[in-house]
């Protein structure tokens, strides 16, 4: 009997087991490895190709960007090396004249002041002044150079990150498309290769720059590094602009108190000024009341012609008193006045007319003053004081005799040193009587040949007139 055929349902099939090996799956594993190491190598090759120089990288040339950029730096740096020393020469110029401004302001508080001499003095330091405001100026227009000089390298830096910028977007660009590239062409390296070490070279190979690229990478290098020295020329040059800026405020606020001081010290010399005219002209129109015809003008140069010849009498007959005095004179001066008075003339050549001739030094001088006339702005009768220690040798009207009636000291200081007091309303003091500075011995008057009241204040050197200003404090 025929067995009977077994059914579908009933017959198992044969099972078959997977295969480990299948080559689908193998070489889709394969290409993701690739593809893994393929990014990786990527990323490091962009790296590096930023990071450090290519073999074929040339050298850099004069004209160079970077070349420009550090050579920029360098001359930002020198200009600013400049510029500090200006301003250390404007703050010794402000320190000068600071002192000079102080030093006439003492001047002008000062008794005796040499009013002439102080006009002079102001002039100069007006003038400095004015130097001084230039070179300020000039200071100011160079840091303002500087400014721009340093928005100029700002704006460069600008530029320079874009170009940077642009520059490594274009190597990535390019990189990208090599990669893209090299996957058309994955499946064939790895099915035509004997190994898998064998494919993965292959495609390091395909990885490898073109010239085109190791051009591009260079100048991003070279562009990196002219962007970070700029960076810190504009770092270096802010921070010493603000500096020199700083210096210029500070240089332009002492001008400012400078400027007052000058000002405060014209007004003060312009007071003074007033003063000396007033009393010069109230003696000048005594003087031409005196003189209103040529033979009255006469006369009197006649009488101050005698009058000095009795002084030098004088001189001759004080040296015997005055060999009992010592030797050289060692104390101090003092001014013969105190108080407000004003030097109405000085020492030496003068435009007075009546004031008589003198040969100084081989010298022939029309009109010489033997001494410096003070007058005190109280008028009359002011207290006249010893200049120095000394030993009184004439008191009265020493000079009578020839004719000069003024009341006068003579005091011997040394044997070589003499001062006298002329003009006197009065003297309190009497022959051989020891004084010392700073003591009474008159008053202020208007005796003898005299315009107005004030004191002739003489100091004789060996027996000869020298500027009292040489001793005086």
């Amino acid at each position: 009997m025929l067995s009977a055929l077994p059914t579908s349902g009933s017959v198992d099939a044969p099972s078959v087991p997977p295969r480990s090996d299948c080559p689908d799956t193998n070489l889709r594993s394969s290409m993701s490895t690739v593809r893994h190491r393929f990014a990786v190598c990527s990323a490091i090759l962009l790296l590096a190709v930023v990071l450090f120089p290519t073999s074929r990288t040339d050298p850099v040339k004069a004209g160079d960007p970077l070349n420009d950029a550090v050579a920029q730096q360098t001359q930002l740096a020198l200009a600013l090396a400049a510029q500090s020393a200006h301003l250390a020469a404007l703050a010794r110029q402000q320190a000068e004249l600071s002192a000079s401004l102080q030093q006439i302001g003492g001047d002008l508080s000062r008794v005796g002041l040499q009013i002439d001499g102080a006009v002079r003095q102001l002039d100069r330091l007006t003038a400095q002044l004015n130097t001084a405001r230039a070179d300020l100026r000039r200071y100011e227009s160079q840091i303002a150079s500087l400014a721009t000089d340093l928005k100029r390298v700002a704006a460069d830096i600008v530029v320079t990150r874009t170009q940077l910028t642009g520059r490594e977007a274009l190597l990535q660009e390019h990189l990208r498309a090599a990669y893209e590239q090299s996957q058309t062409s994955v499946l064939e390296v790895l099915l035509s290769s004997g190994s898998f070490g064998a494919a993965t070279n292959q495609l390091g190979f395909m990885l490898t720059l073109s010239d085109e690229d190791r051009r591009l990478s260079d100048e991003i290098r070279q562009t990196r590094a002219r962007l970070e020295v700029r960076q810190q020329t504009l770092r270096d040059g802010g921070a010493g602009l603000a500096r020199l800026r700083e210096g210029a405020k500070t240089r332009a606020a002492a001008l400012k108190v400078e400027q007052l001081q000058v000002e405060a010290a014209r007004r003060a010399l312009a007071a003074k000024q007033a003063q000396l005219r007033d009393i010069q002209q109230a003696q000048a129109a005594n003087l031409a009341a005196k003189t209103r015809t040529a033979e009255q003008r006469q006369r009197l140069i006649r009488a101050q012609l005698r009058a000095l010849q009795g002084q030098q009498q004088l001189v001759e007959q004080l040296k015997a008193a005055s060999r009992s005095l010592a030797a050289d004179y060692t104390g101090r001066f003092e001014w013969p006045q105190d108080g407000s008075f004003v030097v109405t003339q000085e020492f030496g050549p003068t435009r007075v007319g009546v004031e008589p001739p003198a040969n100084v030094g081989g010298t022939h001088y029309p009109h010489y003053h033997s001494g410096i006339d003070i007058s005190n702005l109280g008028g009359c009768g002011a207290p006249i004081y010893a200049a120095a220690d000394g030993t009184v040798l004439r008191d009265g009207r020493p000079n009578l005799a020839y004719g000069d009636t003024a009341v006068g000291v003579i005091i011997g200081d040394s044997q070589s040193l003499q001062t006298w007091y002329w003009h006197l309303a009065a003297e309190i003091v009497s022959v051989g009587q020891v004084v010392h500075a700073g003591d009474l011995i008159g008053y202020e008057g208007s005796s003898g040949m005299s315009t107005g009241c004030h004191l002739h204040f003489q100091l004789m050197a060996n027996g000869v007139p020298v500027n009292p200003r040489a001793f005086l404090p």
